[in-house]
């Protein structure tokens, strides 16, 4: 029986044991990270949600950045809702 990197289901039955506190996954940070993107994306695509990569200005960021914390919101929502009203959405 071989080890596959991407088996979800089984430890390294074979692995030393190491001292100290168990881990919480049997799987590396990397792995772990990947699997989250990946079950992140299903979750907002299962919302209708999709991806937009932008580049601005630093001065849009910085403008940007001082109405999320005036409106106590996300730069995602504040964006949002600048674009809804821009397309009258």
């Amino acid at each position: 029986m071989s080890v596959q990197p991407e088996d979800r289901t089984t430890i390294d039955m074979f692995a030393p044991g190491r001292p100290g506190r168990p881990r919480s996954s049997p799987y590396e940070r990397s792995q772990q990270c990947r699997f989250n993107k990946r079950t992140q994306r299903q979750r907002d695509k299962e919302r209708g949600l999709h991806r937009l990569e932008v580049k601005l200005d630093a001065q849009v960021v910085g403008r940007l950045d001082e109405v999320c914390a005036e409106l106590n919101l996300a730069r995602a929502d504040v964006l949002e809702l600048a674009l809804k009203h821009w397309l009258h959405l």
